[in-house]
């Protein structure tokens, strides 16, 4: 409530489920085509997909028990890590991009733990979009 006794249009849930919201939809359009250069944001949508995935770490990180922010850390660590040792994409001498096709299926693997694990803590603390049957109940 406001001093003057009206409701305040703002709410901080609200806000958050649509923080939430907008990472899911990030991480899923990049998700399409992870090597491809996202003109949007200046990145590959690899790196992308990682920060989407971070930021959904963060959204729930205050609900989070200390077990379960150790291993989200960890995960985090873990791809972060891996993507700055390494490079899944670089340019070579005359200008051209290669792919480290063996380094792009191992992210893949850890981009899809990291995915997962997030998405199980979103939904363990009722941080998630309702099922279509909770809407029923609405």
């Amino acid at each position: 409530m406001e001093e003057n006794g009206r409701k305040s249009l703002f709410n901080a849930g609200v806000a958050m489920t649509e923080r939430i919201d907008e990472l899911q939809r990030t991480f899923n359009m990049a998700r399409f085509n992870p090597l491809l250069f996202n003109i949007q944001f200046s990145r590959f949508n690899y790196e992308i997909m990682i920060s989407s995935q971070d930021g959904l770490l963060d959204e729930c990180w205050a609900k989070l028990s200390t077990k379960e922010r150790e291993k989200g850390d960890k995960i985090k660590k873990l791809i972060n890590e891996f993507v700055q040792r390494n490079k899944i994409i670089k340019q070579n001498s005359n200008g051209e991009m290669i792919i480290n096709g063996e380094n792009f299926q191992k992210f893949m693997i850890l981009i899809d733990i990291y995915s997962k694990n997030n998405k199980i803590l979103l939904d363990s603390h009722n941080l998630n979009s309702p099922d279509s049957d909770e809407d029923d109940e609405l």
